[in-house]
């Protein structure tokens, strides 16, 4: 399938976002990358500034040397072989996008989270995840695995809360959700709505509650650059029962722009919902 302009700008600002990401991790300054990549450092300046996409081959090598591992490297190269192919980022579940929304959490300057059933990723505590959350049945290591990575990427997140420069979180909650919380145990419950708390009390940070989450019934991430020179285009992550995409043309965007009005009309802050009795009925009841 042909992939539009916008299709390709994604593309190439997930994979420079990466090299920047894996080169930082590493710890390598510009100079060492070069020494490690056996480049220039003309070559390597012009992939840190965006200039120019190392290619497959330099590509895997740098997750080879940055000690990426293999399922994020496959999808780095996957990548990599849809934008010389130009074709959109669609696949199938057993290669996520979400590498992708990874990226855009660090670059990215607006964000506007729902989902009708689930709390957003990065308001989850661990005991949610590990009791709450659907799993893919592979088992508790599995699962604890991609509680690690989830930690990792609210960590990512929330450093950039406060900086110079700082993005805009509105995170959106059905207030069924607080039933669901009944099944894990009181100490957890009060904690999974502490945690949402403390989101909203973030600077720029917003947990709206929705009354009905029929009004919006399909999930998405909403992603804006806000004129960032290191963020790609605006887009939307979607993912269905067999594939995952992302959305960037503009008529399509704006129906998501409607959704997130539709669902700030029917949503309130979290504490004003709390307010209404339930925290402070978790707390004096917890059995």
């Amino acid at each position: 399938m042909a992939g539009t302009v916008l299709n390709q700008k994604l593309a190439r600002s997930y994979l420079f976002a990466e090299v920047h990401t894996i080169a930082e991790s590493a710890g390598w300054t510009p100079n060492q990358f070069a020494r490690v990549m056996g480049k220039s450092g003309n070559t390597i300046r012009a992939w840190l500034d965006r200039a120019r996409l190392p290619d497959i081959g330099n590509l895997s090598l740098i997750c080879d040397l940055g000690g990426v591992d293999e399922s994020r490297k496959n999808f780095i190269l996957h990548v990599g072989h849809q934008l010389l192919r130009g074709s959109e980022l669609i696949m199938n579940l057993e290669q996520r996008n979400m590498y992708v929304v990874e990226s855009a959490e660090r670059t990215y300057g607006t964000f506007i989270k729902w989902d009708p059933v689930l709390p957003s990723s990065l308001v989850q505590t661990e005991a949610f995840h590990m009791v709450l959350q659907p799993d893919p049945l592979e088992g508790a290591a599995s699962k604890i695995k991609h509680w690690l990575r989830k930690a990792q990427r609210q960590d990512n997140f929330f450093s950039r809360i406060g900086a110079p420069g700082a993005p805009t979180a509105e995170i959106y909650v059905p207030a069924s959700i607080f039933g669901v919380f009944d099944q894990l145990s009181a100490k957890d419950r009060i904690a999974q709505i502490d945690r949402m708390i403390e989101v909203n009390a973030m600077p720029g940070c917003e947990v709206l509650v929705v009354r009905s989450p029929l009004i919006v019934p399909f999930a998405f991430d909403l992603f804006k650059a806000d004129e960032r020179s290191i963020a790609g285009p605006d887009f939307v992550y979607v993912e269905t029962f067999d594939q995952s995409r992302h959305v960037v043309e503009p008529e399509h965007l704006a129906v998501y722009d409607q959704g997130r009005s539709l669902l700030r009309a029917d949503s309130q802050g979290i504490e004003g919902f709390l307010d209404g009795g339930i925290h402070r009925l978790a707390k004096e009841h917890p059995e």
